[in-house]
């Protein structure tokens, strides 16, 4: 499976929501999600130096009228391969939904993969239909960074579709008046790690 990604750094979230509710984007439903990414044991291949990722991902689901009371909360193990073109975060990826996140992680630790760091991400997650292409839509903020983001993807199957979905995508995201320059291909992790190197 392919994950045809794009994000894109916004500055006013409510003018991205007044958009979407104009452009007849559905809000689904507001999730948190707290994602701890680990490396692979010592002497191994290093995944910041090869581009992949391994995350535990614990997603709470709730309407944001109700934050104070979750719908469902479920765990996934993912591996995202390294990015495979050089305007977007398109990448192989395979997730697992998994029982027991506390286990899997011991599991992981027992094996010697190395936990690096935890992002926290508060999410909004929109449906829309873009020309026949179901697309859905997040509007993000990154506590540690303080910043606000769009996010959105299509999934497919085959490398020969990467930039046809690329292309419905970028088109998509015109209607918003977000251009193709403004993609940023850096994961959260590598923006929270650019920030705290930074201080």
């Amino acid at each position: 499976m392919i994950e045809v990604e794009i994000k894109v750094k916004i500055s006013d979230p409510n003018l991205m929501r007044k958009k979407f509710k104009e452009n007849n984007g559905i809000y689904k439903l507001s999730l948190e999600h707290e994602d701890t990414y680990f490396n692979m044991p010592e002497g191994s291949r290093d995944f910041k130096q090869t581009d992949e990722a391994l995350r535990l991902r614990k997603s709470v689901e709730f309407l944001k009228d109700n934050i104070s009371k979750p719908q469902k909360i479920n765990y996934y193990i993912t591996y995202k391969g390294k990015k495979i073109d050089k305007t977007t975060k398109t990448r192989e990826e395979i997730e697992i939904k998994i029982s027991a996140i506390e286990d899997m992680k011991n599991l992981l630790k027992f094996l010697g993969f190395r936990d690096i760091f935890t992002v926290v991400k508060k999410r909004e997650l929109y449906d829309f239909m873009f020309e026949g292409t179901r697309i859905e839509a997040l509007i993000d903020y990154i506590p540690i960074l303080k910043q606000h983001f769009v996010e959105v993807e299509l999934i497919t199957e085959s490398i020969d579709n990467v930039e046809k979905s690329k292309e419905i995508l970028f088109q998509f995201l015109a209607k918003f008046e977000i251009k193709k320059e403004e993609s940023i291909r850096r994961s959260y992790l590598e923006l929270i790690s650019d920030k705290l190197n930074g201080i």
